[in-house]
């Protein structure tokens, strides 16, 4: 496995000195052509060379030990300049919009899309990847040598022939970067940077804002100990997955650890406790929220450059070959620990009509694409042998009193599984009587659904739900399972809900037997382009998507928090799932698992609802009965007016009513929500 990264890094680094002579020649001055190409140019220009300068320090000062502090805040504000929302956004190339104006509406977006594509040489820098480094500078060269004649055709040929160079060696070192424990230059400031100094952050190449820096202030200087014991409880959650599932982590060697920029003391906690039970952290760049997040999502189609049929095949052929030669390393892996943050200030992002959109042929092919690249996969990724955990904390930009709403998530997240697996038996006890579920919303909310249910043919043996707590999905609680789509009609309906990243308003979704049949937002006036937000939001490259996970949170104590906090509107969904009702539009949570027994870790029931009518169809049409999508909407407890089990002889059973749980052996759950009306 050491030779597969050592040949990857010796024939990427060996497009260093072709690099450095571009460089060179791109350092000679400004374009000046007479036509107005020369902006492009220039542009994307001063970010590659803005990129290697940043480069050239680090290499002669690795931990930027010599470079004032104030000097990094500058050079880091300098290449991000382009993308600040405040300043330099509106007339920048990487706005579409502004693009538009300067070159018209086809090459307006290709030029902002190929421009977006110099901010990647940072990164690829710190890795040693000068393969891709020097694919970036061959772009803009082929570009200028045909800039007199400027030809969309052919600039887009260009372009395509640029970045689909070398497909599968490409394939393989994006693979090697991901799972080999030899890159290491990210875990190594986690694991060893001198957090004293604020400077290590700046060796990452993002973009830092106040709220990075506070968090890295917050974090160091937080109790010791109690920072370990969140680390343990992270560490023990993951190990728990394994266990209750009856899975063998033992065999595996690599866990993958996301944290947000900022959390790097807790980070190397948890890699200390990982390697406690001999399990290697890696540990990929850590996650910001970036400058402007209406950048992305102006880009998140530029992929329509490159996508048709050849591509395709292309890639996936490329993808295929490269997970069989990598096999044995990727069997290694058991899963990530992932640690996010919430609170930052809601988005609801500007629609323009200048950005890149996929064709419906290309909407088609990426439905394709998406399907088989799950496919390859899991293929070579296991899941019925791997699991994961995640777990979220505030952001500082969630206001004032952080450090209150930091301690009290702490206290969510902490809560007692076990305590909340025996409260929640009750409810799936109930829940495995019935012939289906009626959720229904108060006045003024339009919710009123029908979820059917599977058929147990042994009750003594088998469940129906998930009893599901603090172990892969941090906090507890919450009951699950896999609805049948045939008889599952009616409407979802969520006044205020953050989901992707991205704020909606009044979202309401109309399913019939299963699937969504209609849809709506009052994000924007016109009624259509609120349309199109949740369709390119929540259902693309898909026309539609079934229902696959109904679920009833029970975490009282964190519905509680939120309210005090009134930070409802901010939490992410991790925590947001287990305060209500909440279904899952796309794949079940037992995709690519199905045939693994699922015994309940309360009393051995096996799990039986693991699959509905379009994912039973994988033994004879793989491709399409995965749909590589799984979003969850929860229908938060005060738009609630009754959960109900309805049994075959059309009696029901409530398990809420009126914002409290009513079955015997639940009263505890309502003990929040009671002090909140005192």
């Amino acid at each position: 496995m050491d030779t597969y990264y050592e040949k990857i890094q010796t024939r990427l680094l060996a497009a260093r000195p072709r690099c450095e002579q571009l460089i060179a020649q791109m350092r000679d001055g400004e374009i000046t052509l007479q036509n107005p190409y020369h902006e492009f140019f220039n542009a994307y220009r001063l970010i590659v060379l803005q990129a290697w300068n940043f480069a050239q320090k680090l290499e002669v000062d690795p931990l930027f030990k010599n470079i004032p502090l104030k000097e990094l805040r500058q050079i880091n504000a300098d290449y991000y300049a382009a993308l600040d929302p405040d300043k330099g956004y509106e007339n920048s190339l990487a706005n579409p919009d502004y693009a538009d104006k300067l070159y018209g509406d086809k090459m307006g977006a290709f030029l902002s899309a190929a421009f977006s594509r110099a901010y990647s040489s940072r990164h690829f820098l710190l890795m040693g990847d000068y393969a891709s480094i020097e694919i970036t500078l061959n772009l803009y060269f082929r570009l200028l040598d045909n800039a007199d004649t400027p030809d969309y055709e052919a600039w887009l040929a260009i372009y395509r022939a640029q970045t689909q160079k070398d497909f599968e060696f490409m394939s393989k070192a994006s693979l090697i970067s991901r799972f080999s424990p030899k890159q290491d230059y990210f875990y190594k400031i986690v694991r060893d940077a001198d957090l004293d100094d604020i400077r290590y952050l700046y060796r990452y190449g993002v973009y830092l804002n106040e709220h990075d820096i506070k968090m890295a202030d917050f974090i160091r200087n937080y109790p010791p100990q109690e920072l370990a014991a969140i680390a343990k409880f992270l560490v023990k959650s993951w190990v728990d997955g394994f266990v209750r599932a009856k899975k063998d982590y033992s065999k595996k060697k690599y866990a993958t650890l996301m944290i947000p920029v900022g959390m790097e003391a807790l980070g190397r906690l948890i890699i200390d406790e990982l390697a406690a039970i001999g399990i290697q952290a890696l540990v990929p760049r850590p996650h910001t929220m970036g400058i402007n997040r209406q950048y992305p999502y102006d880009h998140r189609y530029d992929s329509a450059l490159n996508l048709d049929r050849e591509y395709m095949e292309k890639s996936l052929k490329a993808m295929e070959g490269s997970y069989e030669e990598l096999k044995d390393l990727i069997a290694l892996q058991a899963g990530p620990l992932y640690v996010e943050l919430f609170g930052e200030t809601p988005f609801s992002p500007k629609s323009k009509s200048t950005c890149l959109k996929l064709s419906e042929e290309q909407q088609k092919l990426s439905q394709e694409q998406g399907a088989r690249f799950g496919q390859i996969y899991y293929k070579y990724y296991k899941r019925d042998e791997a699991s994961f955990t995640i777990i979220a904390f505030p952001s500082t930009e969630i206001g004032e009193n952080f450090p209150e709403i930091f301690a009290d998530t702490l206290k969510i997240n902490l809560l007692d599984s076990n305590h909340y697996a025996r409260i929640q038996q009750h409810i799936i006890d109930v829940l495995d009587t019935a012939d289906y579920v009626h959720v229904q919303g108060k006045p003024g909310n339009d919710t009123d659904i029908k979820v059917q249910m599977h058929k147990l043919t042994n009750p003594n043996l088998e469940t129906l739900f998930e009893n599901c707590v603090a172990d892969v999905n941090i906090p507890v609680g919450e009951v699950f399972t896999s609805p049948v789509l045939e008889g599952t009609t009616g409407t979802l309906h969520v006044e205020d809900i953050y989901l992707e990243g991205l704020r909606f308003f009044n979202l309401r979704v109309h399913f019939e037997d299963g699937w969504v049949k209609d849809y709506s937002c009052t994000n924007y006036d016109d009624p259509i382009e609120a349309k199109n937000y949740v369709h390119e939001n929540l259902l693309l490259p898909h026309k539609t998507l079934p229902i696959g996970e109904f679920a009833i949170g029970t975490n009282t104590t964190a519905y509680q928090i939120a309210k005090k906090h009134d930070i409802m509107s901010l939490l992410p969904i991790l925590i947001i799932e287990k305060m209500g009702p909440h279904f899952a539009i796309g794949d079940t949570c037992f995709s690519h698992e199905e045939d693994a027994p699922h015994p309940s870790f309360v009393n051995g029931k096996e799990m039986i609802a693991v699959e509905n009518e379009h994912s039973a169809t994988r033994k004879t049409d793989p491709i399409n009965a995965y749909l590589m999508a799984h979003l969850d909407i929860t229908l938060p407890y005060e738009m609630l007016k009754v959960i109900s089990a309805v049994h075959a002889d059309g009696t029901r059973t409530d398990i809420i009513r009126d914002g409290r749980f009513v079955i015997p052996g639940t009263e505890e759950l309502n003990i929040p929500l009671i002090e909140m009306e005192q």
